[in-house]
């Protein structure tokens, strides 16, 4: 069965566009609701961006190798690191038995004492928390996630809220703002935030617009037409290319937001034990939702541009072309014997 049909795309060969829509559709929405709903853990890893909270306060708790240096107070009014001074007292005592392997069981049994948890991560809707299991300094450790925030459009992820509100919570009671979390980090976090409402918007539009085109694949083999004409062509065309286009631009920006935040939280959080990840997995399907619904665009853009068969009226209703008269009555030779 040709592709071609008189110069027109064969209605089966929509079947191409329709599985690509398809792909791309389910891609972006994956990309937008990850970190929500019931699938909260299995889509965890397709996040934007994921902070690791684990190794925090690590310079706090005396080592083999340290004189049992202890916190100094900073002030007598307040609540700062010295408040917290017995209760690393109780953390050493735990550990005092495996301080040989300090750099595997620190870092669980200080958040777990701080109340907070080893990891954050921002979504396109959500931010998410949670531990590593089975410890954070596994080679095979993964995200164990143990809460999202509500489904929000342009969500507002604030670090230093969210662990004063996670402290307070917890065995210990500690000011979160004389925790020294540098304010570049914040800073950095804010950035974020200000891009999420765009991204969301933007994913939205790509999701929506690869649906139109999936279903109107859909209309055209339904309508069992023997061939597919330019309007459709056209209409087909306009909705992948704006599908690609809303997830081409949605895709750059998390990219780019994603590797400068990485970069700047890594720069200025190493001495307080912080660190991030992008995340390479919501990279990955965005940019893949993008390119099928970019082939898709190619193939109506080559349907548009197929040469049709030039056929006239007559030989298209299978009607003889118009004859010469042979009457010597007309034409200007007649009118001269007319007159004559």
């Amino acid at each position: 069965m040709a592709i071609t049909r008189d110069g027109k795309m064969a209605p089966f060969a929509v079947i191409i566009p329709l599985l690509l829509s398809i792909a791309g559709f389910v891609l972006a929405m994956l990309a937008l609701f990850a970190g929500t709903g019931s699938q909260q853990q299995a889509l965890e890893e397709y996040h934007l961006i994921a902070i690791n909270m684990s190794d925090f306060g690590h310079d706090l708790v005396p080592t083999a190798t340290s004189s049992g240096s202890q916190p100094t107070a900073t002030s007598d009014d307040g609540f700062g690191w010295d408040d917290i001074q017995d209760g690393l007292n109780d953390i050493e005592g735990e550990i005092t038995d495996q301080l040989n392997d300090i750099a595997n069981d620190v870092a669980d049994g200080l958040a777990k004492k701080l109340g907070i948890s080893q990891w954050y991560s921002l979504h396109v809707m959500t931010a998410c928390e949670g531990n590593f299991a089975p410890n954070a300094t596994s080679p095979l450790t993964w995200y164990n996630t143990t809460n999202c925030t509500a489904q929000s459009p342009g969500v507002h992820f604030n670090l230093t809220d969210v662990l004063q509100k996670e402290i307070d919570a917890g065995p210990l009671k500690i000011n979160a703002t004389n925790i020294p979390i540098p304010d570049s980090i914040r800073e950095t976090i804010d950035y974020l935030n200000s891009f999420l409402l765009a991204i969301f918007i933007l994913y939205v539009l790509g999701s929506g617009f690869s649906g139109l085109s999936f279903l109107s694949c859909i209309i055209v083999l339904t309508l069992r037409r023997d061939s597919i004409g330019r309007g459709t062509t056209v209409i087909n065309a306009a909705l992948t290319a704006l599908a690609a286009l809303s997830l081409a631009i949605g895709s750059a920006i998390a990219t780019a937001i994603s590797k400068k935040g990485v970069s700047e939280i890594n720069s200025a959080g190493d001495d307080a034990g912080i660190s991030a990840v992008e995340g390479t997995k919501f990279m990955i399907i965005s940019w893949v939702a993008f390119a099928v619904m970019f082939v898709a665009l190619l193939f109506w853009s080559v349907s548009c541009c197929l040469p049709r068969r030039r056929r006239g009226f007559a030989a298209a209703y299978g009607e003889k072309g118009p004859r010469m008269s042979t009457d010597s009555s007309r034409g200007l030779l007649g009118i001269f014997r007319r007159r004559h």
